[in-house]
């Protein structure tokens, strides 16, 4: 989770640089609701976001895969981010996930 909130704050100092931009792509909650712990594979989430912005492997052989998105108004007039987090288990299917700056 420090690696997403420390990403977040490098594409949000980068973005308010540049006056107006974008990273990554946004993700919606009709494909976060798709996700299914214990049924979703690895590949179906990578097709569903695209390649992640992080990858991590841990030593209990779970894999973490990190994806965000960023947006910045002109001059840093308004500012948008999500970010998502996918724990994939040794089975290659999703054990958990966790979300930030999604509306539900």
């Amino acid at each position: 989770r420090e690696a997403m909130k420390r990403l977040f704050a490098i594409i949000a100092i980068c973005t308010l640089i540049a006056a107006c931009a974008t990273s990554g792509r946004p993700i919606s909650n009709d494909q976060l609701s798709s996700v299914q712990e214990g049924v979703t594979t690895r590949s179906e989430v990578v097709a569903m976001f695209g390649p992640p912005l992080a990858t991590t492997r841990n030593s209990d052989g779970t894999e973490i895969l990190s994806w965000g998105y960023s947006k910045v108004g002109f001059a840093g007039s308004s500012v948008e981010s999500q970010g998502l987090s996918v724990v994939i288990g040794p089975d290659g299917t999703v054990t958990t996930y966790s979300v930030t700056g999604f509306k539900q």
